[in-house]
């Protein structure tokens, strides 16, 4: 036959009644002994996410290197592009501009600069051939040649 449970314990937080017998507790059940680990499926656990690790490692080397590859040929473009622009090459010249190091750049952008350079109008003439020069045009060159000396 059951037992019925003291009101005491019935109710969670009640008081027991004075004249109730103290219960006995209960003998508790040993408590499961630990299990040893499976170091194998561990051990495999860690090999994989070691091989993972791995490659990304290797995903990130390889990433890296493109990357070095991409900043280096932006800084040969960048430096073209500056030394084109020293020239005063315009931009269909400037994207001919070639060279492995600065100086070879330099030379070519150079000679592009004089291939490119606007030549010098023949004759003294005005419009036609048979015109008369003009008296004036050299007096101001003539004059900044005196006063700066170039």
């Amino acid at each position: 036959m059951p037992e019925t449970p003291a009101p005491a314990e019935a109710i969670p937080g009640g008081v027991a009644h004075p004249d109730t017998p103290p219960t006995e507790p209960e003998p508790e059940a040993p408590a499961p002994k630990p299990s040893e680990p499976d170091y194998r499926a561990l051990y495999e656990k860690m090999q994989a996410d070691l091989d993972a690790t791995r490659e990304r490692g290797q995903e990130a080397g390889v990433e890296a290197d493109e990357l070095r590859a991409q900043v280096a040929q932006l800084q040969e473009q960048a430096m073209r592009d500056r030394i084109a622009a020293e020239y005063a090459l315009p931009p269909v010249l400037a994207a001919l501009v070639q060279g492995g190091d600065e100086d070879a750049v330099r030379r070519h952008a150079e000679q592009l600069a004089a291939v490119a350079a606007p030549k010098p109008l023949l004759g003294a003439g005005g419009l036609t051939p048979h015109a008369e020069p003009d008296p004036y045009k050299g007096l101001a060159e003539k004059l900044r040649q005196r006063r700066y000396g170039i």
